[in-house]
């Protein structure tokens, strides 16, 4: 499968808007039989600098789309649970927001995959699971997700069928 990466230029915009470029300058146009030079890189350089500072938001983070990958969110949410800071670091509010987004990315079968389009696998049905509970939810939430999940890795062969990095997780959540 080829990946395709969009940017959503609805989120940048804004900020391209407010923060318009400092510096202007030129595309440098290299043919097959030239050398680069150290001034043409120096050119290219900056140009990217000025730029991605246009897409800055005011608070230094860079807004994106987290669309993708399944397998990240948990391991912040077993780090912050194991040291305490869950609650600390989550609001209320985030919560809720987390659950829902893995909520929208289960598959059909109940599990979940290592991405949002991905197939559904052990690893990431482990992970989004234990990501549900330990942001408080139930085992009846989610309009019976959260079973469902359950009731799958239950009768596939429970923490044993989980990939070994799986279980560094779960030994580390445990």
């Amino acid at each position: 499968m080829k990946w395709k990466w969009k940017v959503k230029k609805e989120m940048y915009v804004p900020f391209a808007k407010e923060t318009p470029r400092r510096i202007l300058l030129p595309q440098v146009k290299v043919k097959d039989t030239e050398d680069i030079t150290e001034d043409q890189v120096t050119i290219t350089l900056r140009r990217a600098i000025s730029f991605h500072s246009t897409l800055q938001a005011h608070d230094g983070h860079w807004p994106g789309d987290y669309g993708g990958p399944m397998f990240l969110l948990p391991g912040l949410i077993i780090t912050l649970s194991i040291t305490g800071a869950l609650n600390a670091v989550l609001s209320k509010e985030h919560k809720p927001e987390i659950c829902q987004y893995i909520y929208n990315h289960q598959n059909r079968d109940g599990r979940w995959g290592l991405h949002i389009e991905g197939p559904s696998t052990m690893f990431g049905t482990y992970l989004s699971y234990l990501t549900l509970r330990l942001s408080g939810e139930e085992a009846d939430d989610g309009q019976g997700a959260v079973e469902k999940g359950r009731k799958w890795l239950l009768d596939h062969g429970g923490a044993t069928a989980i990939t070994s990095s799986g279980k560094v997780w779960l030994s580390v959540a445990s």
